[in-house]
């Protein structure tokens, strides 16, 4: 019972660390301080506890299951890690293009989308097909 509980937890934070990016991401795109504002907050109220939550008890599911040794579970590791380096990514792009009041978007927001989706779409497929 404690392994459903600590799996809906996990779950519920992957999805708000995915809204938070997929925020950053957008609201970066934009050269309006406002959306910049909003992607900011969208890195402090939802990405960052989500990923700290994610990381807490994915580790731990793996544990309880004794999935350490899966195939499955190293490759989704691969895109999970890229997920946490484009959050930090972006949370650092935000905070200096605040700081100084830049107009123009980097690069990094035009990729981050795709990246987000496809790599979402990756951990997703090895979760529930365990295909290796």
């Amino acid at each position: 019972m404690l392994y459903l509980w600590i799996k809906a937890v996990h779950l519920i934070a992957v999805i708000t660390f995915i809204a938070g990016l997929v925020t950053m991401a957008l609201g970066g795109r934009l050269a309006q301080p406002e959306w910049r504002r909003v992607a900011r907050r969208a890195d402090y109220a939802l990405a960052s506890p989500a990923l700290i939550v994610v990381w807490i008890t994915g580790p731990t599911l793996a544990i309880m299951a004794n999935w350490w040794h899966a195939p499955w579970l190293m490759a989704k590791l691969v895109f999970v890690i890229v997920l946490s380096a484009l959050h930090g990514r972006l949370s650092a792009t935000l905070r200096r293009l605040e700081r100084d009041e830049s107009t123009q978007p980097p690069a990094v927001f035009g990729r981050a989308l795709p990246v987000t989706l496809i790599s979402m779409a990756i951990v997703v497929a090895l979760v529930i097909v365990k295909p290796f």
